[in-house]
């Protein structure tokens, strides 16, 4: 007659197997994070909340705030470019420095009613981008 293997090795080897599948999604975002992570941009309404929604004004247009923060660096100079998409395209880029590490930069600017399109670029590469549409 043969002998049942008890159960308790299998239980430990599929708890060790779901522990270390856990452990390497928790850590997966980590070890494989972009080296732009430390760049952030985004679109503000007035209260200063990200959005990719805003609403225009009586004239049609809407006060949007582009941010732009270099988690690591001060006095990071970067290039924004904002493009209108969809008819009546158009494209229209500066050049800013960041301030203070971590501190962001805020550029105030009015759009007119449309899909927009934004990017930041740190010596030639782009390290974020925002779309949003002013109803």
């Amino acid at each position: 007659m043969a002998t049942r293997l008890p159960r308790a090795p299998r239980r430990s080897v599929a708890v060790a197997f779901a522990t270390a599948l856990a452990l390497l999604l928790t850590c997966a975002p980590a070890a494989f994070a972009d080296d732009d992570a430390r760049f952030d941009g985004q679109v503000t309404d007035a209260l200063r909340t990200p959005a990719h929604k805003l609403a225009a004004d009586s004239t049609g247009r809407a006060l949007a705030d582009l941010v732009f923060v270099d988690d690591d660096a001060a006095g990071t100079s970067y290039r924004t470019c904002v493009r209108r998409l969809g008819k009546g395209a158009l494209r229209s880029c500066f050049a800013t420095t960041s301030g203070p590490a971590g501190s962001p930069t805020i550029t105030p600017l009015r759009f007119r009613k449309g899909k927009w399109a934004v990017s930041w670029s740190v010596a030639g590469t782009v390290v974020a981008r925002w779309k949003f549409a002013v109803v």
